[in-house]
């Protein structure tokens, strides 16, 4: 006669539980990673197609045309439906994203970059693309980000915005720039 198991849900809990463990170590590699790191990378010196960093919901449709709209619901950081300014939504474009809300300003929260560099975030008077290089980064950035990819295996940084909590997660592909997001810490 076969013997049937049944189902609970320990399981579930168990596999959210150690999702929620696995965050927690990779935030905490995070933040050790960048511990103590001192940088002159100011997040305000980032414009995207001639929008600054944090621009108004009216600006970016006038720039981009509508978007499609995803509500979000973070458990921390600051876009939590719980802020005073909440709730906040995602704009989403094909290869980028804004979040915010309709009580405050937008803020570029995600670029997919290009292999051909043909989409350009502009830091300061420099370009980040699609074509640039660890290298070229870390001269366009600092020092701060070049002794972190003195590690074989990093593929990201983590970058604090000067005088601020926030920052900028950059992350790598054979040696390319693939991606830009705005990071926040819980």
């Amino acid at each position: 006669m076969p013997q049937y198991v049944t189902c609970t849900n320990v399981g579930g809990k168990l596999f959210k539980k150690m999702r929620q463990i696995r965050l927690t170590i990779l935030l905490s590699l995070l933040t050790v990673v960048t511990y103590g790191q001192v940088s002159d990378f100011d997040l305000k010196k980032i414009k995207f197609k001639g929008l600054e960093f944090s621009t108004t919901k009216q600006t970016i449709i006038k720039t981009f045309g509508q978007s499609k709209i995803v509500d979000t619901d973070y458990e921390c950081g600051f876009f939590t439906n719980d802020q005073p300014g909440g709730p906040y939504y995602q704009m989403v474009y094909p290869d980028f994203t804004y979040i915010g809300s309709d009580k405050e300003k937008f803020y570029l929260q995600q670029v997919n970059f290009d292999s051909k560099g043909q989409i350009i975030i502009k830091y300061g008077d420099r370009d980040l693309s699609g074509l640039t290089t660890v290298e070229q980064f870390c001269k366009i950035i600092g020092d701060t980000s070049d002794n972190i990819f003195q590690k074989p295996d990093r593929d990201s940084v983590l970058i604090y915005s000067k005088d601020s909590d926030d920052g900028g997660i950059f992350t790598f592909k054979n040696g390319r720039l693939i991606k830009f997001e705005y990071w926040t810490p819980c």
